[in-house]
């Protein structure tokens, strides 16, 4: 399959948020959307990219295999639907349930060849994606997935990835910083800052829009670190084997580079 440098994949679009950013950077997007809502609110918000061909978007779930799941959708926090029931019903908020028809990333890669970069955000199913990415011949540049296991680490370097980013996405996308992190009035400054940016969003227009998954590949912040690096880093804000982080006002991607 052929590498195609100006092609991202977008796997769990939501409401576009990292797809503008991808489109404005001249990158054409294959974005995959299980809200049939959100599919055709990005359908509508971006009919003259899909026009011009260079957004397609898809509104599938990511399965193991091709059929139809049930989906739950979230009608509280539209971020949290997922295939994965715990995820999509939490803290016992309101949800309905729906069929979504649903394919393998493979099938994504045999239509459209291989992609430069692949954002996951697919709400406890990323995994399924970093399987799919094939063991031989071309494979992305660059991968990002959210931190929700060391499995998915242990899987983009198993697939061939050297180097590593643990990305804090409650943090201005900076890298993670274990020993702020643990500073005993951190969580109370960052919780004040935000309060800060959040009255001031419509005089201060941020970078990336909330909600997104940031920068990519040699435009993240911070050094790239070897996997052995980043997984010591991962599992020491997870406090090891308590497997409890040191916080829970940060939260992580994982981001990969060959």
């Amino acid at each position: 399959m052929e590498l195609k440098e100006n092609l991202i994949f977008d796997i769990g679009l939501h409401k576009g948020e990292d797809t503008a950013h991808y489109l404005k950077k001249g990158y054409n997007v294959i974005a995959v959307e299980a809200n049939p809502v959100l599919a055709n609110y990005c359908k509508e918000k971006f009919k003259d990219a899909i026009q011009s061909n260079r957004l397609t978007v898809l509104n599938v779930g990511i399965a193991n295999e091709t059929g139809v799941l049930p989906f739950y959708v979230n009608l509280h926090t539209s971020e949290w639907s997922s295939f994965d029931k715990v995820i999509g019903t939490r803290n016992n908020t309101p949800f309905e349930i729906i069929d979504v028809p649903c394919i393998r990333t493979k099938s994504l890669f045999e239509e459209y060849g291989i992609p430069y970069y692949i954002k996951v955000d697919i709400e406890g199913n990323d995994f399924l994606t970093l399987n799919d990415i094939p063991e031989l011949g071309k494979i992305p540049m660059y991968v990002s997935c959210e931190a929700t296991s060391i499995e998915l680490l242990d899987t983009l370097h198993q697939k061939g990835y050297k180097r590593f980013k643990l990305i804090n996405q409650a943090n201005n996308f900076n890298p993670l910083h274990l020993r702020r992190e643990k500073k005993r009035h951190y969580v109370t400054y960052r919780r004040i800052k935000h309060a800060i940016q959040h009255k001031m969003r419509n005089l201060i227009k941020p970078k990336y829009a909330g909600g997104s998954s940031g920068p990519f590949g040699e435009t993240t912040k911070g050094d790239w670190k070897t996997y052995e690096e980043t997984r010591q880093l991962y599992l020491d804000f997870h406090q090891g084997d308590l497997k409890t982080p040191v916080n829970y006002i940060s939260w992580c991607d994982f981001h990969a580079a060959l």
